[in-house]
């Protein structure tokens, strides 16, 4: 009898742990299909990028030493020189006083829309 429960119980958990395991398992599928459609969009912009200076270069007449500069100036413009544009933290709503995040466009309270400080700030 004891050994029936115990067959009963192993039974349960191994069912327990395939299920576990095929979770992880689709959600490591799903985070491989993120990576690699975002991957796909950062060679986009990339690509967009270098299409963009090299038009701004041929008719503005810049250099490369131009965009260097114009880059290290904007990666200052948070006081550190660490290579990335820093988001900016929380808001405040200025309807309904709640804290959002900058990265949505409306208030998840109140639905208030956050007016767009840069033309960036819409992306």
């Amino acid at each position: 009898m004891f050994d029936l429960l115990w067959d009963l119980h192993q039974g349960r958990r191994i069912g327990e742990a395939q299920d576990s395991a095929s979770h992880a398992t689709r959600k490591a599928t799903d985070f491989q299909e993120r990576v690699r459609f975002l991957e796909e969009r950062v060679d986009r912009v990339v690509l967009l990028n270098m299409a963009l200076w090299s038009l701004l270069r041929e008719r503005a007449r810049l250099s490369d030493q131009d965009l260097m500069a114009r880059m290290e100036q904007i990666d200052l413009q948070d006081g550190v020189a660490d290579g990335k544009v820093t988001r900016t933290g929380p808001t405040t709503c200025p309807q309904c006083s709640r804290t959002f995040s900058p990265r949505h466009r409306r208030c998840l309270y109140c639905g208030h829309e956050a007016a767009a400080q840069t033309p960036f700030d819409a992306m």
